[in-house]
C-alpha cells in the first residue's frame, strides 16, 4: 500500500506537470577545533523525515557492522535504486544508524552516520537540489550513488578522511550519483565538507579549523580555488558542465560561484529559516538578515572569544526559534502541511511560522566530537539523539564500541516498547501534544542528565588519552569501552520506560489519553474513531507521594528535585506553544521524576531477538521504491520533462 500511493502521487504530479521536489529534510553543521572549548571537531546533522504517510515516526537502527572478507565478484546491491558496487577484498568494523525497514525491498539501507575502526567518521547526507539547467546537461543517475549505500560502501574501506572523499568522487564519476547530496567526512587530522552538484560534478574542501558552518538543503560553496589541490579535491568538468548549461554564475569579484551556478536561484524558504536560526543562536551578534540572497558558509563568530561546546551543538539541533522573541514559530505548531521548499502554501500560512532545526520530521540527531588525543581507533565520540531532537538525550558513544544495546536493534514499523527509537518517539509526543502539563520539563531532564554525562565522558577520556600511543592497548580496551556503553544503554532505557509510564500517568489524571501504538501507524492507517484529545481536559493532578526514583536505574547524581509547578499563561490560546488549543490552566504540576520500575517491558510488538544488522541486497525497482527518497525518475538520464524539485505534503 505504502508503495501504490507513493506512485500514485508521483504520477499524477509528472502528469500534471507539477515540480517533483525533495521535501526540507535534514541540516548539518560543523565547529572547527580552533573553535570549541575542549579542542575538539564537532559536526553533526539531523535526519528529518517529513514522507507521507510515515513522517516523522520511522524507526532507526543503531548498530556495528563487522569487518568481513569478500571473494572477487560480490557487490553492494542497494534496494532503494539498484545501484551496485564491488565489496572490498578487505572490508573494516563500522558503526551504522539504519533504517530499520532495510531488507524488505522497498527501502534500501539508509546508514546514515558513522566511525570504522580506522578512526574515520562520517555523515550522509544533506539532501540538495541542482537546478534544472544543470540537471538537463549532466543529469543524476538513476542507478547512481544514492545516499542510502552512500555509509556502506565508503566506511569499510577509507582509512583517513581524505580517502575517503577520493573515494566518493571515484564512485560519483564511475556510477554517477541518484541525488544533490552534502556530505561529512572527519579523522583526527581534517575534516572534509563535499557537495555533490549533478550527476557527475561534485566539489569538496577541506573545512578550516578556525571557522564554523550550518547548512541545510541547498548548496553553500561560493568561490573555491580549483588548483588548491591540498585542500580541494572536485571533479575537472565542474566549471564546464556550469558554462555548457547556460547557468555559470559569478560572485562580485568574478569568480565562479559553485552554489549559485548549480543551485536554485533562491533559497527555499525551509532552508532559508533553519540556516538564519541557526547562525544567529550560534552569533546573536552576527549582521545577516532574514532575507540576505545568500549566507557565506565557513564563518567566523562575531566575538573573536567565542568557543563553542556540545551544549551548543545540542541547542542548535532542538533550536524552535527561542532565540528569536517570538519572531518566529515552528510550524509544526499550527498544524500547517508543509508544502514544500517550491512555497506552495505560503500564502495560506501566516509568515511568522517557518520550518525549524527542532521540527516534528525528525527521526536521528547526532553529534560527532572528534578528539584528536584519544586513541585513533576511538575515532571520537558520537553524541546519539536518537529520535526527535527537541525531546529526546544525547548519550555518548566511542566509536570503536564491538555491540550496541538491544534496544537500539528492533526493525519494527510501529510502536515498541521494547525499542529504543519508539520509545524516546512517544515520549516526544506525549510532551510536544500536551505542553499545557508537561511544558519544557521534559527536554530540561534530559538536558540535567546530559550535563552528568558530559562530566561523566571527561573523566573517561582522561582514562583513556594515555593509550593514545598504544594502539594495541587501545584495541584491547574496546571490551571495557563496549562493556561501559550497554551498561549505560539498559540503565538509560529503562529510566526511558519509567519516564514514559509516568507521562502516561499524568496524562490519565488529565482525563487525556496517549496510545502510541494508533499514532505510530501510517497516516493513511490510522484509526480515527476514537481522539486522541478529550474535548474537556481535566486538570492534571499531583503525582501521588510514593511514586519515587528508581535509584538503581541511574546514579545518584543523575537526578535533580523535580520543581513545584509550572505557570501557563492565562490566554493559552494566544499562547504560539499551545498547538492543540487546550484551555488555559493555571498553576498545573509539572512532570518530576520517574516512578519505581521494576517489571519487563510490553510484551506487545515484540521486536525479533536477533535482526539483521548489515544492509540486505534485495534489489528493488527504483521507481516502485517509496522511499526512494529523491530518486524520482525525472531527475534522471533520459527522465522526461524534468521538474527542479520542492515539497509536497506529508499529511501531519
Amino acid at each position: 500500500m505504502k508503495k501504490l500511493t507513493f506512485k500514485v502521487v508521483i504520477a499524477v504530479m509528472a502528469i500534471l506537470m507539477l515540480p517533483i521536489q525533495a521535501v526540507q529534510a535534514c541540516c548539518g553543521f560543523i565547529f572547527g577545533r580552533q573553535l570549541t572549548a575542549d579542542g575538539s571537531t564537532m559536526f553533526g546533522r539531523t535526519e528529518d523525515y517529513p514522507y507521507y504517510p510515515n513522517g516523522g515516526k520511522h524507526n532507526k537502527n543503531y548498530v556495528v557492522v563487522e569487518g568481513k572478507n569478500y571473494k572477487e565478484g560480490d557487490q553492494i546491491v542497494d534496494e532503494s535504486n539498484g545501484f551496485t558496487y564491488p565489496h572490498a577484498a578487505n572490508e573494516m568494523k563500522y558503526t551504522a544508524t539504519y533504517d530499520s525497514a532495510r531488507g524488505d525491498g522497498s527501502n534500501g539501507a539508509f546508514g546514515e552516520h558513522g566511525f570504522n575502526e580506522a578512526g574515520v567518521s562520517m555523515t550522509s547526507t544533506v539532501t540538495a537540489i541542482p537546478n534544472k539547467k544543470v540537471l538537463a546537461k549532466d543529469p543524476l543517475k538513476a542507478d547512481g550513488l544514492p545516499e542510502a549505500a552512500m555509509l556502506d560502501v565508503i566506511l569499510p574501506r577509507a582509512k583517513s578522511a581524505r580517502e575517503a572523499i577520493e573515494l566518493l568522487a571515484k564512485v560519483i564519476e564511475e556510477k554517477g550519483s541518484a541525488e544533490g547530496n552534502t556530505v561529512v567526512v572527519a579523522d583526527q587530522k581534517e575534516t572534509w565538507y563535499m557537495e555533490i552538484l549533478s550527476g557527475h560534478q561534485y566539489v569538496a574542501v577541506k573545512v578550516p579549523e578556525d571557522k564554523y558552518a550550518v547548512f541545510a538543503n541547498t548548496y553553500y560553496l561560493g568561490h573555491v580555488d580549483l588548483n588548491d589541490k591540498e585542500n580541494v579535491i572536485a571533479s575537472k568538468d565542474v566549471e564546464k558542465v556550469a558554462q555548457e548549461a547556460g547557468n555559470y554564475k559569478t560572485d562580485k569579484d568574478g569568480n565562479f560561484h559553485i552554489a549559485k551556478s548549480y543551485g536554485p536561484e533562491k533559497y527555499a524558504e525551509g532552508d532559508r529559516s533553519r540556516t538564519y536560526a541557526g547562525i544567529t543562536l550560534l552569533d546573536p551578534k552576527s549582521k545577516i538578515t532574514y532575507e540576505d540572497d545568500e549566507y557565506e558558509l565557513f564563518r567566523s563568530p562575531t566575538d573573536p572569544n567565542k568557543k563553542f561546546t556540545l551544549e551548543d551543538a545540542f541547542a542548535l539541533q532542538r533550536n524552535r526559534f527561542e532565540h528569536l522573541n517570538g519572531r518566529f514559530i515552528p510550524d509544526d505548531q499550527i498544524g500547517v502541511k508543509k508544502q514544500g521548499d517550491n512555497g506552495a502554501n505560503d500564502a495560506v500560512r501566516k509568515d511568522q511560522y517557518k520550518y525549524a532545526l527542532g521540527n516534528e520530521n525528525v527521526i536521528d540527531a547526532h553529534v560527532y566530537q572528534i578528539d584528536p588525543k584519544l586513541p585513533k581507533s576511538f575515532g571520537g565520540k558520537v553524541w546519539l539523539g536518537l529520535g526527535p531532537s527537541r525531546n529526546t538525550p544525547y548519550v555518548p558513544f566511542y566509536g570503536n564500541v564491538q555491540d550496541t544495546y538491544q534496544a537500539f536493534k528492533p526493525q519494527t514499523a510501529t510502536y515498541d516498547p521494547n525499542s529504543w527509537y519508539w520509545t524516546v518517539w512517544h515520549i516526544d509526543q506525549m510532551a510536544i501534544k500536551n505542553q499545557d502539563i508537561f511544558g519544557k520539563t521534559v527536554q530540561d531532564h534530559w538536558k540535567m542528565l546530559e550535563k552528568q554525562f558530559i562530566i561523566d565522558q571527561e573523566k573517561k577520556d582522561i582514562e583513556y588519552y594515555s593509550l593514545k600511543d598504544q594502539p594495541e592497548a587501545a584495541k584491547a580496551a574496546e571490551h571495557k569501552v563496549t562493556k561501559d556503553a550497554l551498561d549505560l544503554s539498559d540503565r538509560l532505557f529503562q529510566h526511558f520506560k519509567d519516564y514514559e509510564k509516568l507521562m502516561e500517568k499524568q496524562l490519565e489524571a488529565a482525563g487525556r489519553k496517549s496510545d502510541p501504538y494508533r499514532a505510530s501507524q501510517p497516516d493513511d492507517k490510522q484509526d480515527s474513531s476514537t481522539p486522541e484529545k478529550p474535548d474537556t481536559p481535566k486538570t492534571p493532578e499531583k503525582p501521588k507521594a510514593t511514586e519515587e526514583v528508581n535509584k538503581n536505574v541511574l546514579p545518584a547524581e543523575y537526578y535533580v528535585a523535580a520543581p513545584p509547578t509550572h505557570d501557563i499563561p492565562a490566554n493559552a490560546e494566544g499562547n504560539p506553544n499551545n498547538r492543540f488549543g487546550y484551555a488555559a490552566t493555571a498553576n498545573v504540576q509539572v512532570f518530576g521524576q520517574a516512578s519505581t520500575r521494576t517489571e519487563a517491558p510490553q510484551a506487545q510488538g515484540q521486536a525479533s531477538q536477533e535482526p539483521s544488522q548489515a544492509p540486505q541486497t534485495t534489489v528493488a525497482n527504483a521507481e516502485g521504491n517509496p522511499n526512494n527518497r529523491f530518486g524520482f525518475a525525472g531527475n534522471y538520464e533520459g527522465g522526461k520533462d524534468f521538474k527542479n524539485i520542492g515539497t509536497f505534503s506529508n499529511g501531519n
